[in-house]
């Protein structure tokens, strides 16, 4: 049998200290990663190069992001006056939305790109999955790189 004893003093007071400054620094992390993952959904990623369809930009320029009932940005690159509606009422859950009505039909209904989707190449269906899928590790990265600078450590 292995038994270990420690003095704990100095770690329950870090604990302690980090329990305090968290919730904020926690929250700052996840609004820059989530802004920062709204950007790479409408614009493409290295990891994922799919962007929503185009047809005039509207579709790109109605999405927003929110975390908990908070809303934290909408995407500057198109005409976005009525904001995504749809978020979570939980503490510290990112929610990213495209306000257009044929939003789901684009994305998940049978695709047929017009010529300015053709013409980007990259534009498509399943774009917010993909990046998901493909963008999941970094923006985990980013949220506990962006906490640990907010908290002092990095």
């Amino acid at each position: 049998m292995f038994d270990l004893k420690m003095d704990n003093k100095a770690w329950e007071a870090r604990i302690k200290e980090l329990m305090r400054k968290s919730p904020a620094a926690l929250e700052a992390a996840m609004e820059k990663a989530g802004l920062e993952f709204l950007n790479w959904s409408n614009n493409g990623s290295t990891r994922e190069p799919r962007k929503p369809p185009i047809r005039r930009g509207f579709l790109r320029g109605s999405s927003s992001a929110f975390l908990g009932s908070k809303l934290i940005g909408v995407y500057s690159g198109g005409d976005n006056k009525d904001v995504n509606r749809a978020y979570s009422e939980k503490d510290f859950v990112l929610t990213w939305g495209w306000n257009s009505v044929y939003a789901t039909r684009m994305h998940e209904g049978v695709y047929e790109p017009g010529p300015m989707s053709q013409q980007d190449g990259d534009a498509g269906r399943k774009w917010a999955e993909l990046h998901i899928d493909a963008d999941r590790d970094a923006l985990l990265t980013m949220i506990g790189t962006e906490f640990a600078k907010g908290l002092g450590t990095k």
